[in-house]
């Protein structure tokens, strides 16, 4: 296992990280739940709600997306894969557990786990019917989210942080099994949350186009 370090940059692991580098393409599971998500991860890539661009958050991967694995924890897109147009089960990662107390995660896969995994635990933890967290960036939705009466985690706590993680699942439990809401404290940073992929893809279009519309 390999462990990565707190860094404060945008798209990179903040938590302690205890990675088995180990292939999932094998593992039935995975590849199932690879398979279920995969639509959902395209169609945010290509609304550009997930990616990667130069021009924004100083060139890194932005947003990512996850849904619970059928033995435990979940598979959550990889630490910078969100550039990648095309992705297969190599691209992603079985978290296969979080202690959120101390910011310390336990995963398997070709490659280390999103940056926002503590975020996705969260919301895991705090609510057993949500099955599929996407979290996207966009300026739209996220500078109308007073407009749109979107419910936000404190402006003054960072992403990846223990603290942000409290602050989402003190939202999460308020708001019920599925919702959206951005994290004032992250950069364009917006969540969807349901109890499939598909649910939580639908969430977050729907809000774009509110937020499109009333731009």
């Amino acid at each position: 296992m390999t462990e990565s370090p707190e860094i404060e940059q945008e798209g990179v692991i903040k938590y302690q990280c205890h990675h088995e580098y180990s292939p999932l393409k094998n593992h039935q599971p995975s590849v199932i739940a690879f398979n279920d998500l995969l639509p959902w991860r395209q169609l945010s890539w290509q609304l550009k709600l997930i990616g990667q661009d130069q021009a924004l958050y100083e060139g890194y991967g932005y947003g990512n997306i996850s849904i619970r694995h059928p033995e435990k924890g979940f598979l959550i897109s990889g630490s910078q894969t969100s550039g990648v147009e095309s992705p297969d089960v190599e691209d992603f990662c079985w978290v296969q557990s979080v202690v959120l107390a101390v910011n310390e995660v336990v995963s398997k896969g070709d490659v280390k786990p999103s940056s926002e995994s503590m975020t996705h635990a969260a919301i895991y933890e705090a609510l057993p019917q949500a099955c599929a967290v996407l979290h996207a960036h966009n300026a739209t939705i996220f500078k109308k989210a007073d407009t749109l009466s979107l419910p936000a985690t404190p402006s003054d706590i960072p992403y990846g942080t223990v603290a942000m993680a409290k602050a989402v699942q003190n939202l999460v439990t308020e708001m019920g099994n599925s919702g959206v809401f951005v994290m004032k404290g992250h950069q364009d940073g917006v969540v969807s949350y349901a109890e499939s992929p598909e649910q939580a893809a639908a969430l977050m279009i729907d809000i774009l186009a509110k937020a499109s519309l009333n731009e």
